[in-house]
């Protein structure tokens, strides 16, 4: 792995968190590109990307998301951004893909809104 870019992915019930720190440029684009594609792969409820921890992101990385963002669509996954840091805010702002992604503060909060309406009552089934 490149020691540019930290990866790590957890489940948390049925969504999959993909956690990312460190730079997500061109050396680490495949170590990112697996663990979005892994988590992908297992259909999860939700896909949520927390770039709390990403200080250098370039197109490199905004080419990964809009991919994943593609993906993610086509197989009804919902996306949410968590805790994107001004730079990588302000790299989606400068390139007109910010309104594409949905972003949250935290996971805890990414995972509150895009919990079924039954869950959020306190009556999956």
């Amino acid at each position: 792995m490149p020691a540019g870019l930290r990866s790590e992915t957890v489940r948390i019930g049925d969504a999959v968190v993909c956690v990312f720190a460190g730079d997500l440029v061109l050396d680490s684009e495949p170590v990112a590109a697996r663990a979005l594609t892994d988590a992908l792969d297992g259909r999860p409820a939700l896909l949520a990307v927390d770039l709390s921890g990403v200080e250098l992101f370039t197109s490199t990385g905004l080419n990964l998301l809009l991919a994943t963002r593609r993906r993610a669509l086509a197989e009804g996954v919902p996306l949410v951004l968590v805790a994107p840091s001004p730079r990588t805010v302000r790299t989606l702002e400068l390139t007109e893909t910010d309104a594409l992604f949905t972003v949250r503060a935290t996971v805890d909060e990414a995972l509150r809104q895009h919990r079924p309406p039954e869950a959020r009552r306190g009556r999956l089934r």
